[in-house]
């Protein structure tokens, strides 16, 4: 993906804002909408469930309803032995199939749809963010997204996903404050320092975004858009034998990579 920005060689910097995909193992607590509720303290519960909302079970008894947590639930069974979409367990299993087998659109519907009676549970909410982004649904992400950070459940990966939604928005201030927050919370994850670099330079800081580069170049030597960008940086400040030996390695390292050629043989016309 490529950011075009005005410069003297007329190239642009490469954008890296790959957003991180970690899927893991859902432990969704077990429940089932139905009519016979067994507890955990062995007690059997044969009344008619009313409703559920925010991990609690609401039965009708003949002084009203009644709440109980899901906690204190060992499981809950149809009289017909079927499931519904309350079931927690079961849809986190298919959940987990859905995503293995690369059916992301239907995950999304299943995650969904526990959302509508468990809408703060955080798993939930970072795995349909993470697979909304993946397949397009920005907006969803979105809301997934904004909502761990503002609960503080947001981890690298999230604070780094966000970050590449506001810079897609141009709301570049924003997202370099994202993606400092996720190179903090992981040192070690080069897509965050290679997205708070480029959004650097859309704020110009070039100071920020030359230490950026050279960071993720020390703990990567043949990382080729943390070459080329550099590389672009210092030919714009008229610095052209440190642009040219940066993508000579860029080219080392990637042959075939068409930026790093066509830069090198501006950088070649213009000397001539």
């Amino acid at each position: 993906m490529l950011l075009i920005i005005i410069m003297p060689m007329d190239r642009p910097y490469k954008l890296s804002s790959q957003f991180v995909v970690l899927i893991f193992s859902l432990i969704l607590p077990c429940q089932v909408n139905a009519e016979k509720i067994y507890c955990t303290d062995g007690k059997i519960l044969d009344e008619k469930i009313t409703y559920r909302n925010r991990g609690v079970v609401w039965y009708k008894k003949s002084s009203g309803s009644v709440g109980i947590d899901i906690k204190k639930i060992e499981r809950i069974e149809n009289d017909d032995g079927s499931v519904s979409k309350y079931d927690y367990k079961t849809i986190g299993r298919k959940i987990q199939a859905y995503t293995k087998r690369g059916k992301d659109a239907d995950a999304i519907v299943l995650c969904s749809t526990l959302l509508e009676t468990i809408p703060d549970n955080a798993q939930i909410h970072y795995l349909r963010g993470i697979l909304s982004q993946k397949m397009g649904n920005i907006e969803i992400a979105r809301q997934d997204y904004d909502f761990l950070v503002k609960n503080g459940l947001a981890d690298a990966a999230i604070l780094n996903n966000l970050g590449t939604i506001y810079g897609s928005d141009k709301r570049y201030r924003e997202a370099v404050d994202l993606f400092i927050k996720a190179a903090a919370a992981n040192p070690d994850m080069s897509e965050a320092h290679d997205n708070l670099a480029m959004a650097s330079i859309m704020t110009n800081d070039y100071k920020r975004a030359m230490s950026e580069y050279e960071g993720v170049i020390q703990k990567e030597p043949n990382n080729t858009d943390a070459l080329y960008n550099l590389g672009v940086i210092y030919m714009s400040n008229g610095e052209y034998q440190k642009a040219k030996e940066l993508w000579e390695r860029a080219l080392a390292a990637d042959p075939e990579d068409a930026d790093t050629k066509n830069a090198l043989e501006v950088m070649k016309s213009k000397n001539k």
